[in-house]
């Protein structure tokens, strides 16, 4: 309720994530605006085997990105395809062979051209954040 209109109805408060219903939502995890650009932060690191992407991601993250394993596949194929990222048979001592994922020259350049783009979008988040906050002031929680 704001607090210089006393005649506002007043809403349930919701936390950040909260539906109305009550329920949790799980924003962005594994899909999403994130999921490429972590996805080249991990291959940056180091060469990696896909569920070792899941798991480097997963724990670059915080877990707020939560790749779906069919779908990380799908990107590294669409990466591989692009140029951005090229994979090998390794031999394994135990077990069946696993493809091993490293970054190109192009996945270089892309992982920059993302640092610049997220950096960009952080700015904007970071203003609308403050110009939201300064609105909020006068609104009861």
């Amino acid at each position: 309720m704001h607090e210089s209109d006393p005649g506002s109805i007043s809403r349930p408060r919701r936390r950040c994530c909260q539906a109305a219903d009550g329920t949790q939502r799980q924003l962005g995890r594994g899909r999403g605006a994130l999921l490429e650009p972590a996805l080249l932060i991990a291959l940056a690191r180091s060469e990696a085997h896909g569920y070792d992407l899941v798991r480097a991601i997963e724990e670059m993250t915080g877990g707020d990105v939560v790749p779906d394993t069919g779908g990380l596949y799908r990107l590294l194929r669409r990466l591989e395809i692009e140029g951005v990222v090229t994979s090998s048979w390794q031999e394994s001592g135990s077990g069946p062979q696993r493809r091993e994922y490293r970054l190109t020259d192009e996945g270089r350049a892309l992982l920059a051209h993302w640092m610049e783009h997220l950096a960009v979008r952080r700015d904007a988040l970071d203003r609308l954040i403050r110009a939201g906050t300064d609105q909020s002031r006068g609104w009861r929680r």
